[in-house]
């Protein structure tokens, strides 16, 4: 008995002891993210004891969530209306709950942007997204309304100012609504387009604009700039620079007027955003988002504007996916539509990631959706039917691209087309549409097995003519020069796939090669007695590999001669030598792969050129005074040129050293992780849009063009001299918006342009 009531005095003891313990609190705050109202923080800091092991256990709408080891949390919403969270506090032996209502609205924000396209016609984007259930109504000012859609297209019939607006509503949950209207400066007797381009660098502050692009009367022109509705310059100069003081977000406009400022014919304007940044030892993460189309599904970023140390590398996360593709420049498209989390991450030599930053976008879903089948041509092996017609689009006008193992075969309006496999094997075969508007669709792919018996080849010659020691065109002799036959690769690359040598008579012949897009190469070997003044040469007078005009095999025995090259070297005392390095660390080059050109820049003409030999070492001698460039040429690569002037005080020249990676071949003197700075841009581009053809016009410097499509991949690249205009036929491109990127030097500038 005694030993049973000290047992109970025992256990009496020890439940007090307990009860002590499992004395906590569960406590939590909830509050609207300053980024989204749909995003809610979450701190249960106020729980108490405050200290000790604890774990969060939280619940939204009585289904569990998450268990979280820290206090703080965020939990985003996808619907809107009345949510209850509960937070379940657990301790060692000690629990508590705590459980609060909070209400998600809809927020309408009906900002929006107009963009003029051609005499009266013009585009509206609502360039605010917010509630995603919400109505939208366009009012155009003269009598002309749409709804339906976040972007308005209209043409204007009269001349003047109209009043257009945009209203809405969305009657879920509380319920929303808004209205905003802004003047539209519409002139429908002659082209007059404004067209915007801008660049903030996040680190300084630095706000570039740039309105040559816009189309205008030259004769009677003039620009006003405004900086969140307040006039901060006016004149007749199209370029505006500013820094900005706070981070936030702006609303930068542009009005075309004539030369006094009176009379108003277009504007357009562009949400900025400055968010700031910290210069961490070199290491600084930056990139601006740009929206890629007018249905905003797809974005472009663009972390050029970081700072990467020397050997780094740039990685991206998106939505908690991590990129395999980690370039500067990333075309992303979206799936679903709502809140898309980008993540951009700098790391070291060592791989270790120094600094990073984020940014929140929101996407809309895309305006159609890709779908395809393949089906073989009766009675045919090879021939096989590509049809897009079980596709939603969403209007008239759409761009069928089509792909092959990754390749574009070809664009078309109808959605059927015929496709002939040239060999047997198993095939990914994709298709991408882009509506008029210039949206991109899901993409669409399926893979197919082809069993050809017999592969359709066909044979490609030609005769090389060479410059004799006389100045004259001649033919080499056998083996005297060296002819590559260059292919594109999957994955963009071009590769030497075969050579040959000449013969007696100075032909090529390249035997049995299959259909596709080729390059022609013709180099003299070193043992040519007319080696010195015959440069490299690609088909069609083409000296840098972006310059090599296409041969296109489809069918029958292709005869293609090469007229090479030459540099005229009158003599003198110069001297001009260097190595060729290959990556960030220099690593010396043994084979004789990269050629040095030599230019004359006062007649703009080739004057000699070296090949790299042991070590990677080149040098031209000879040289007469003057101002030269020295550009590296090899496949895959931009060439950034060595500058050079050669006169009686100074003429020789050590140590001109260039190094390339995957990317670019330049002087060692520009880092190839270099921070590129903004080009204060003098390039026109006419027409603004463009049908079958534009113009480039180039102004007081000399530049590199690169031209890219939607989708990222590289149209062109060439170069532009000061004061140069080129007329660029786009009749067969693919509908929609390109990226024209000039460089000079380390510097850039990016505008866009668009193609219908």
């Amino acid at each position: 008995m005694i030993k049973k009531l000290l047992t109970a005095i025992l256990l009496l003891v020890l439940t007090s002891h307990i009860s002590v313990a499992q004395n906590c609190t569960a406590c939590f705050t909830a509050t609207p993210d300053s980024i989204s109202n749909s995003v809610y923080n979450l701190d249960a800091s106020c729980s108490t004891p405050t200290v000790g092991f604890y774990n969060y256990e939280w619940y939204v709408d009585n289904q569990y969530y998450t268990t979280w080891f820290f206090p703080q949390f965020q939990v985003p919403f996808s619907t809107y209306g009345t949510h209850t969270i509960t937070l379940v506090l657990l301790g060692q032996n000690c629990s508590d709950t705590s459980t609060q209502t909070i209400t998600i609205n809809p927020i309408c924000n009906a900002q929006f942007v107009s963009y003029g396209v051609g005499a009266g016609a013009y585009y509206f984007y609502q360039n605010n997204p917010s509630s995603n259930t919400a109505n939208y109504s366009w009012d155009f000012g003269d009598g002309t309304t749409q709804t339906g859609s976040n972007v308005g297209y209209h043409i204007y019939t009269s001349s003047g100012t109209y009043n257009a607006c945009l209203t809405l509503t969305d009657t879920s949950a509380g319920g929303c609504a808004d209205t905003v209207c802004q003047s539209v400066l519409v002139n429908v007797n002659y082209p007059c387009i404004a067209s915007l381009s801008q660049y903030v660098d996040n680190f300084t502050g630095n706000l570039s604009a740039d309105g040559y692009s816009s189309q205008f009367n030259n004769m009677n022109y003039g620009f006003k700039f405004y900086l969140n509705g307040v006039l901060v310059q006016q004149g007749a100069s199209a370029t505006y620079y500013t820094q900005l003081t706070s981070t936030g977000t702006y609303t930068l406009s542009m009005v075309l007027t004539d030369s006094l400022g009176n009379n108003a014919c277009d504007s357009t304007s562009q949400i900025i955003s400055y968010t700031g940044g910290v210069n961490n030892g070199g290491c600084f993460p930056c990139f601006n988002v740009t929206y890629f189309n007018a249905a905003y599904d797809s974005i472009m970023v663009d972390a050029n504007c970081s700072n990467i140390p020397f050997g780094g590398s740039i990685a991206w996360n998106v939505n908690g996916v991590n990129l395999s593709n980690n370039t500067s420049i990333q075309f992303l498209g979206f799936p679903t539509y709502g809140t898309q989390v980008i993540n951009l991450f700098i790391k070291d030599s060592t791989g270790a990631i120094c600094d990073s930053t984020y940014s929140y976008v929101y996407t809309y879903a895309p305006p159609c959706t890709s779908c395809l089948t393949v089906s073989q041509v009766g009675g045919s092996t090879s021939d096989y039917i590509f049809d897009g017609s079980c596709s939603s689009t969403a209007a008239s006008g759409s761009i069928y691209s089509w792909f092959v193992d990754n390749n574009l075969i070809t664009s078309t309006t109808n959605p059927q087309f015929v496709y002939s496999f040239t060999q047997s094997g198993t095939y990914n075969v994709c298709l991408q549409i882009a509506d008029s508007f210039g949206g991109a669709c899901t993409q669409s792919c399926t893979t197919v097995t082809v069993n050809t018996p017999t592969t359709t080849l066909y044979d490609i010659s030609g005769k090389i003519y060479k410059f004799d020691n006389t100045f004259a065109y001649s033919s080499p002799g056998n083996n005297e020069a060296k002819v590559y036959l260059i292919k594109l690769m999957t994955g963009g690359q071009l590769e030497a796939i075969d050579s040959t040598t000449t013969d007696g008579f100075g032909q090529y012949t390249f035997n049995n090669k299959p259909i596709d897009d080729y390059r022609i190469k013709v180099a003299l070997n070193s043992t040519s007695p007319d080696y010195a003044f015959n440069i490299p040469t690609y088909f069609q007078y083409g000296m840098m590999w972006y310059d090599a005009q296409v041969v296109t095999l489809f069918g029958n025995t292709y005869n293609k001669d090469i007229y090479m090259n030459y540099g005229i070297n009158s003599g003198g005392n110069g001297f001009i030598s260097g190595n060729v390095f290959a990556g960030a660390n220099k690593q010396s080059r043994s084979n004789e792969d990269v050629t040095l050109i030599l230019m004359d820049m006062t007649t703009n003409t080739p004057t000699a050129y070296s090949k790299t030999g042991v070590n990677g070492y080149y040098s031209f001698s000879n040289v007469p005074n003057g101002t030269y460039k020295v550009y590296g040429e090899l496949l895959n690569r931009a060439s950034i040129p060595e500058n050079i002037v050669i006169n009686g005080t100074q003429n020789s020249f050590t140590g001109k050293n260039f190094i390339y990676n995957s990317n670019v071949i330049q002087p060692t003197n520009i880092a190839l992780s270099i921070k590129e700075e903004v080009l204060e841009s003098k390039l026109s581009i006419i027409p603004n849009p463009a049908t079958e053809k534009f113009t480039l016009r180039n102004k007081n410097y000399a530049s590199t063009i690169i031209i890219f499509d939607m989708v990222g991949r590289q149209i062109a690249l060439f170069e532009l001299k000061a004061n140069e205009e080129k007329n660029i036929d786009c009749s067969q491109w693919t509908k929609g918006i390109y990226l024209i990127e000039e460089r000079a030097g380390s510097k850039k500038s990016i505008q866009k342009l668009l193609v219908k």
